[in-house]
């Protein structure tokens, strides 16, 4: 591993903007191969959704309910890895069929899961010792003297 930075947030503080400035941060070292500086955005959105979801639906807008972050850089990929103590609940299994579609989908939400998956080589989901786990993975290539 070349590098990798943890974020365990509790309390009244803004999550998204302290998670988004600190993947910013480290994707500045990171190249993609296509459209660099849309994947990272690109990226950077599917987190913020994933970590939207937890605060809104998981916690029910209670800031003060653990969330770590886990960014990892290897030479080929970057790894995300978001965990929570919210209510058992596999993004995976949820349909998003609806949102590729022109239309919106009838149903408010399933947004972020359909970013994810889009944008992510990968997406797992796990269940482990009561938190909630989901681990993104996209292929990259880490600058040599980041």
């Amino acid at each position: 591993m070349l590098s990798q930075v943890v974020l365990q947030l509790t309390g009244p503080m803004d999550h998204l903007r302290l998670i988004w400035q600190t993947g910013e941060t480290l994707l500045d070292s990171v190249v993609f191969d296509e459209d660099p500086e849309g994947t990272r955005y690109n990226v950077l959105v599917a987190l913020q959704e994933m970590v939207t979801n937890v605060l809104r639906h998981g916690y029910e807008l209670d800031e003060t309910r653990p969330i770590e972050v886990t960014f990892a850089l290897t030479e080929d990929t970057l790894q995300i890895v978001l965990r929570d103590q919210g209510p058992e609940f596999d993004p995976l299994a949820y349909d998003t069929s609806e949102c590729g579609d022109e239309s919106m989908p009838a149903e408010s939400g399933g947004y972020g899961i359909h970013i994810a998956r889009a944008v992510m080589d990968k997406v797992e989901y796990a269940r482990e010792n009561g938190w909630n786990t989901l681990r993104l993975s996209k292929c990259a290539r880490v600058i040599a003297n980041a």
